[in-house]
């Protein structure tokens, strides 16, 4: 029992970690899409990699509405570059979900 209980705390600990560095990288890539919407990071390349970055954290709702939020910033400038990130998106998460039997198919 007290080994479960070190493993449950170690565990616990290491989600602890995880949150951290969510909320980290959330703090960064807010930071970033901010640079975006003002308007000093502007080349394709640049918002590609920011929306590649993002998508690494897809399934945490606040980096889903932080690309919602530059997708829409960018959508008449980079047209193919949003429909290419949505349908990556799509296929990475909302697939899933299917499979699951958690989304809406």
């Amino acid at each position: 029992m007290e080994n479960y209980d070190l493993l449950l705390e170690e565990i616990k600990g290491t989600v602890g970690k995880i949150s951290d560095l969510y909320d980290l990288a959330y703090t960064q890539y807010a930071s970033i899409v901010d640079e975006v919407l003002a308007g000093r990071l502007t080349t394709e390349k640049q918002i590609e990699q920011i929306l590649d970055g993002i998508l690494d954290f897809g399934d945490d709702l606040r980096f889903l509405e932080l690309s919602k939020k530059l997708c829409r910033h960018i959508y008449y400038q980079y047209p193919q570059l949003v429909g290419d990130y949505v349908h990556m998106f799509r296929a990475t998460f909302m697939e899933k979900e299917d499979a699951d039997g958690d989304g809406d198919d």
